[in-house]
């Protein structure tokens, strides 16, 4: 049962993606100009970079062991448990970092109205650091995880009878079906749909243009965002732009 409800989920996942790139393509923005602004700091990257890592790891073994319709054992089982530790902390340490960037605002609805572009109107919707759509993914994410980790814990140090602790298996099961689908589309959105984006989470740096396109209030009040330091960075580079 649960092959065949992964199946349907993944499939489904990967046709409605490949649809709507096929339908509507890709958010372009004009990305001649070389001069760059920080997004990202580098701590950021990092813990990114480490959380998904961790993640991709325990999705891995996880679909191992229910493909399989067996507990993980050995060096799987042992590989399982040390990184779920190692992406609750690096998730939690983002979260506390984000939170306040995913507060949602005003502009984030006429964002939803909109559907961020993706199916119709302006392809570039109103958005501050983050757009509606990445606050709640974010939000969503940090869910799953609790959810996953609760229901991890109860696999790990069982309290409950086999029919209590068969329904924690199921229950983190789906929370993590649910978390690698969520997965699936924040990759296509970060690549292949808004072009530049990957770059921006592995150099921490996007283009003047990029910037004012897919974030345009982010730009303007970068003082809500950024550190002093930053701050300048960014509207030295904005200036730049806008001289050119």
């Amino acid at each position: 049962m649960f092959k065949l409800i992964t199946l349907i989920a993944i499939g489904a996942t990967l046709v409605a993606i490949a649809g709507h790139f096929t339908l509507f393509g890709a958010k372009k923005t004009n990305n001649k100009v070389r001069r760059s602004v920080r997004r990202f700091g580098v701590l950021e990257i990092l813990l990114h970079a480490l959380t998904v890592f961790s993640f991709l790891t325990l999705a891995a073994t996880g679909l191992y062991a229910a493909w399989n319709a067996q507990p993980l054992r050995g060096n799987l089982w042992l590989l399982h448990v040390a990184l779920g530790p190692i992406f609750t902390l690096g998730l939690s340490i983002l979260i506390l970092s984000w939170a306040r960037d995913c507060s949602f605002e005003p502009c984030d609805w006429q964002w939803a109205k909109r559907f961020g572009g993706y199916l119709w109107g302006d392809k570039h919707a109103p958005a501050s650091r983050f757009n509606a759509g990445q606050k709640g993914y974010f939000w969503a994410v940090g869910a799953l995880a609790l959810v996953t980790l609760v229901t991890g814990l109860g696999r790990v140090v069982p309290l409950f009878g086999p029919a209590g602790q068969d329904l924690i298996l199921w229950v983190h099961r789906l929370a993590a079906i649910a978390f690698i689908l969520a997965g699936i589309a924040h990759l296509y959105l970060g690549t292949l749909a808004n072009p530049g984006t990957l770059t921006a989470m592995i150099t921490g740096k996007v283009t003047p243009q990029w910037a004012k396109d897919h974030h345009p209030l982010w730009v303007t009040e970068p003082a809500a965002t950024l550190s002093p330091a930053k701050q300048a960075g960014l509207t030295r580079g904005v200036k730049s732009f806008e001289q050119k």
